[in-house]
């Protein structure tokens, strides 16, 4: 037998400026219960190390740790197991030289006997004993799996084994998790986490990087701890270490050897093609792959777990070769970004051009035929095969605006020759469709005219298109909708609309309720709110009958609106909640199309009661949905951001979003959002006291924009802040003048019934409040006034506008509550013009109608507010419930979420209110 070598027998040397990882120095110590550890990671995760500074810190816990490190010379069991007896010393010499004596034996050595040997001795020693395997994956031998098997299956209750390896080894590791026998650490426990790659950057290769190089490196790594050190050795020796740190990853050479030095040139021959082929792939299984290889699946569209391709990539996954599995069924994996990454350009430089577009040709026919459509037309994009894109988009038509959304159409239309547009109709009607949504009237006419061309050509026979004539005819009828919308044209609207309607066939449910709701729109500017909620309700509705809910929550916001224009502001939340809900129930993890519109309209319509314990979250879940690419909801999610920030008394941060959204209103040439924002803006400089300013702002609007006539939400921010900021200004500059006249007639003015759109008609609360403020300063009498004001906002428990009213209604409040005249309500709003805080005061009966929650308390739950109400602690209530105190917080979390309240004082008080409790 050859000589052993010592140096396999310890741990390598720890190097000083190793970073400590406390973290996972806890979890090896509470791994240790099991009776085998199993660390499995690729190359560079640090897997040694990690054991290396364990064994140095926290090693005294054990009185005898083994290591061995393992390499292809061990594939022998009188090899391995001599190395095994040299690392455990304490063993009584008696007993090792009976264990030596078998590994000399001339007769076949029985593997499992030895173990058994070896086991019975450690058991009678007693000692703690720790047997680590360094490099398990070297390992290919069965006789020596199943040695250390069995050494497993019978260690005494003090010896524990330690395997670090780059793969799986077939040991029966399911039977060992399935009986608590294994704990497991993997590569994502390995990773660095935020604030370990911050302190190694940092700190052990001090670096001088921001926080948001940090983060780049960081998420390019994938937190690989290998990846980051080698960037790190690049950045240290780099002049400009600002200028490399985007681009140090992929282009790295000291990442890229590494990868294909120590990872992919040690891969036979068929792995290293497999691996160059599929690095095309954001993720990967085993049909796609074998359709992209070029492997004939003989027609079958099932996954099957016995194709080539998903038998690789078990075995990628079982070698710990950069693939990550993407669910529990391991059907779909991807690459490490890294690794991908230098895949593909190892492609790029050794195959040609036209091997790289088949091989993206095939991709995007198999997720085509598996109905994946953006990753379908990706791929096709990527080849250049237009030709396939257009099939794929054409039979789709508009329909495809709301499966894949308008920023992915923005991205793919402009990739597309001209020439397609002018022989395809649908494709410039999408082009035309979008120039509409970014209120782009000129490129919408343009694209409308090229759709008309090309419809002709089709009727002529010298165009091809899919699907029958009157059908294109209906979708280019529906466009021009959309563009008769913007330009408030209301009569083309109700031309076009119906026309659209009568040509569009029955299974176009997706445009046929756009068109319908557009049509909403056209009543809605005839000031027939009633007709426009009748039309958003019914969109509401078959949106979810034909399973389009996008179009569901579009309309929802519409409907919305238009209740809060009408003083509905409680039936408006409970139409948000029931489509959330309606979408949620589909779809729980909150990726249903479009459901950021619903939850921004519910935050903007608690933030008028001051409920921020359910606006936020409402405008926290829109925030997730609604992204820059959908301009129009982006920018109306920026001006709910800022109306809760005024509402919420930050108006620096209610200015600094104010301006963002300006600046992207500018961008794509919204004229409404700008008036809208000019509006705001006045409105935050007269609460600074500014007139000259907000005289500035709102003498920039001359001509009302459409919008505010036809859309919904446009008209509610214009009301909000252009007509009541005009009428704010106008009491500002009498009340700084002193100007006892100009208040009088300032209040006969908001007394008088208004005229004209409903955007330029206050609401009857505000009018009441800023005539109350104009008599106020004029000296009069307001007590009667002030209470119809209250009693106003009783019924709709409105908060938002006495809050902004600011000192001198406090000052008349706080007389009334003196005098004992202010109502319960009124004392509600006196206790959170004061303190940003409600006082627990009994609510009154509502005479109209008893306001109702949209979702109603469960009654465990009215149970547990019960309890609040008496004061009760949560140990408490979980005591006299007999239930757990997570479960305590977890009812009242959803008791604040129902009732829209931030505290147990505003809960009890809502709930007293409400009648849920005495």
């Amino acid at each position: 037998m050859m000589p052993l070598v010592r140096t396999k027998l310890q741990p390598p040397e720890a190097r000083p400026s190793l970073l400590a990882r406390p973290r996972l120095y806890e979890r090896l110590r509470h791994a240790l219960h099991s009776r085998v550890v199993l660390i499995t990671a690729p190359a560079g995760y640090g897997k040694t190390s990690l054991l290396t500074v364990w064994i140095g810190e926290s090693g005294k816990e054990w009185s005898q740790i083994a290591w061995l490190t393992l390499d292809a010379a061990d594939n022998d069991p009188r090899r391995l197991f001599a190395y095994l007896l040299e690392a455990l010393p304490h063993l009584p010499p008696m007993r090792r030289a009976q264990l030596q004596a078998l590994l000399e034996t001339e007769a076949g050595l029985d593997a499992e006997q030895w173990c058994a040997e070896l086991l019975n001795d450690l058991a009678e020693i007693g000692d703690a004993t720790i047997i680590v395997f360094d490099d398990y994956h070297t390992i290919t031998d069965n006789q020596i799996h199943h040695a250390i098997a069995f050494l497993v299956e019978h260690l005494p209750p003090r010896c524990r084994l330690i395997i670090a390896t780059r793969s799986d080894p077939p040991l029966p590791l399911a039977r060992w998790r399935a009986r608590g026998q294994l704990a497991e650490l993997r590569s994502f426990d390995l990773a660095f986490t935020p604030e370990e790659a911050a302190a190694f950057l940092l700190e052990e290769m001090e670096l001088p990087l921001e926080r948001e190089q940090i983060v780049a490196l960081l998420e390019s790594t994938e937190g690989w701890p290998a990846g980051l050190h080698l960037a790190a050795l690049a950045l240290r020796h780099h002049p400009h270490q600002d200028k490399l740190v985007n681009a140090i990853i992929s282009g790295n050479r000291y990442v890229v050897d590494y990868l294909i030095e120590d990872v992919f040139n040690q891969q036979p021959f068929h792995i290293q093609q497999f691996l160059l082929q599929t690095s095309i792939l954001d993720r990967l299984c085993g049909p796609l792959c074998d359709a992209v290889i070029g492997i004939n699946e003989r027609g079958s569209n099932e996954q099957s777990h016995s194709s080539y391709s998903q038998l690789i990539l078990a075995e990628l996954e079982r070698n710990n070769l950069f693939l990550f599995p993407l669910d529990t069924e391991r059907n779909w994996y991807r690459y490490h970004h890294l690794f991908a990454d230098v895949l593909r350009e190892r492609l790029e430089t050794g195959s040609s051009p036209d091997h790289i577009a088949l091989l993206h040709r095939r991709a995007g026919a198999w997720f085509a035929a598996h109905g994946m459509l953006p990753l379908a037309i990706n791929h096709a994009l990527r080849a250049q095969a237009f030709d396939d894109v257009v099939a794929m988009i054409e039979p789709i038509g508009l329909a495809v605006v709301s499966q894949v959304g308008e920023a992915t159409l923005r991205r793919w239309l402009p990739q597309i020759p001209d020439t397609a547009f002018e022989q395809h109709p649908r494709l410039a009607l999408l082009r035309a469709w979008l120039a509409t949504t970014d209120y782009q009237m000129e490129d919408a006419a343009y694209w409308i005219a090229v759709a008309e061309r090309a419809l002709a050509g089709v009727a002529s026979g010298t165009a091809t298109s899919f699907g029958p004539i009157a059908n294109l005819r209906g979708e280019l009828s529906a466009v021009r909708v959309r563009l008769a919308v913007l330009r408030g044209d209301n009569d083309q609207v109700l031309q076009e609309g119906q026309q659209a309607l009568a040509w569009l066939q029955t299974d176009n449910q997706a445009l046929r309720m756009r068109v319908a709701k557009d049509l909403g729109y056209a009543y809605f500017a005839q000031g027939d709110l009633v007709r426009a909620e009748q039309a958003f309700s019914e969109a509401i509705v078959n949106g979810f009958n034909v399973g389009l809910p996008y179009i569901s929550a579009m309309a929802t916001s519409d409907d919305a609106y238009t209740k809060a224009l009408r003083g509905s502001i409680g039936t408006a939340i409970q139409t948000c909640r029931e489509t959330i809900n309606h979408m949620l129930r589909r779809n729980s993890d909150r990726a249903s199309p479009g459901i950021g519109l619903p939850f921004l309209t519910l935050a903007d319509l608690h933030g008028l009661r001051y409920e921020f314990a359910g606006a936020l979250p409402a405008l926290a879940e829109a925030e997730s949905s609604i992204k820059p690419g959908n301009t129009t909801s982006y920018l109306c999610l920026l001006i709910v951001t800022a109306r809760i920030n005024r509402a919420r008394g930050d108006v620096a941060g209610a200015l600094r979003v104010v301006r963002q959204a300006r600046f992207l209103a500018r961008q794509r040439k919204i004229d409404w959002v700008l008036a809208v924002l000019n509006g705001f803006e006045a409105q935050l400089a007269l609460e600074q006291g500014d007139l000259v300013t907000a005289e500035h702002l709102l003498a920039t609007q001359l001509h009302p924009p459409v919008e505010f006539r036809m859309m919904p939400i446009a008209a509610f921010y214009a009301r909000e802040h252009i007509t009541r900021a005009q009428y704010e200004w106008r009491l500002a500059r009498a009340r700084a003048a002193g100007d006892s006249a100009e208040l009088h007639a300032l209040a006969a003015a908001l007394a008088a019934p208004t005229q004209g759109e409903t955007w330029q008609m206050l609401a009857p609360l505000d009018a009441t409040l800023l005539r109350v403020l104009a008599l106020l300063a004029a000296g009069e009498d307001v007590t009667d006034l002030i209470l119809a004001a209250v009693d106003l906002a009783t019924v709709e428990r409105i908060v938002t506008p006495f809050v902004q009213a600011g000192e001198p209604l406090r000052i008349v409040l706080n007389q009334l509550s003196a005098r004992q005249r202010l109502p319960a309500y009124g004392e509600y709003l006196l206790s959170l013009v004061e303190n940003d805080e409600p006082l627990p005061v009994s609510m009154p009966p509502v005479t109209s109608a008893p306001p109702t929650l949209p979702e109603p308390l469960s009654q465990r739950e009215i149970e547990v507010l019960r309890l609040m109400a008496e004061g009760r602690s949560n140990h408490e209530i979980a005591a006299s419930l007999v239930i757990a105190v997570s479960t305590v917080k977890s009812h009242i979390n959803n008791i604040f979420n129902k009732l829209g309240v931030a505290s147990r004082t505003q809960a009890v008080a809502r709930g007293r209110r409400l009648g849920l409790i005495p």
